[in-house]
């Protein structure tokens, strides 16, 4: 039996792709797909980088509260000399644009500089400050206690995004905003900090306390 035409020809009209409909709801689906694949990506590359930046910035707090820790926790009994005036009667100076600041400045002289048998032309007690330069907090200091006019200073940024600092000290029981004590170490500091993400923090630090005359007295 020869076949039917008609059936020959409706399995060819049966037989076809897709439509134009179809294509587009394919692509459609598609390109949703794709930008949400993109949108996941792009918010794990962003959680990424919000997790390194704050990671960075606790290390960089981290490390400025170390170098902090060994400044105050060794601030010296000693008197200094500085821009070649005479010896300052006053151990820790706290003043306002006190090296260059652009609020209060903060120097003292600390120990625990090692010079291992005296091999460098120095002593173990140097001269250290802190100050505010555009909301960072830098750490200057020299090698020697007494400094001539002129000796430019060592400057090293310890922390950004500083919006305010404070220093309070310590001694005989009451806590003070000011400093004008001669030859007196306070018994215990502490410095506030300011800072843009994580707001208020403050260190206290015990200090050895005692006067100048005292040490005088003792070694005599």
């Amino acid at each position: 039996m020869w076949p039917n035409k008609s059936t020959a020809w409706g399995n060819k009209s049966t037989a076809h792709g897709f439509t134009l409909i179809e294509v587009l709801v394919a692509m459609a689906i598609f390109a949703s797909l794709s930008v949400a694949a993109y949108q996941v990506l792009y918010q794990v590359q962003q959680s990424n980088q919000v997790s390194a930046q704050r990671e960075a910035r606790l290390s960089e707090l981290q490390r400025a509260m170390v170098i902090m820790d060994a400044d105050f926790r060794q601030m010296a009994l000693r008197p200094f000399r500085h821009e070649g005036e005479s010896a300052s009667a006053q151990l820790v100076q706290w003043q306002d644009y006190l090296l260059d600041s652009d609020t209060k400045g903060l120097l003292f002289t600390r120990l625990g500089w090692h010079n291992p048998q005296q091999q460098f032309p120095r002593g173990e007690v140097l001269k250290v400050g802190y100050r505010i330069k555009e909301q960072v907090l830098e750490r200057v200091w020299w090698r020697y206690p007494d400094t001539p006019t002129g000796q430019e200073p060592i400057i090293a940024p310890l922390l950004n995004d500083v919006e305010a600092w404070s220093v309070r000290f310590y001694l005989n029981g009451q806590w003070s905003n000011q400093w004008e004590t001669q030859q007196v170490l306070p018994q215990a500091i502490a410095i506030g900090l300011t800072l843009k993400d994580y707001g208020e923090i403050e260190r206290i630090y015990l200090l050895t306390g005692g006067s100048v005359g005292e040490t005088n007295d003792s070694s005599s």
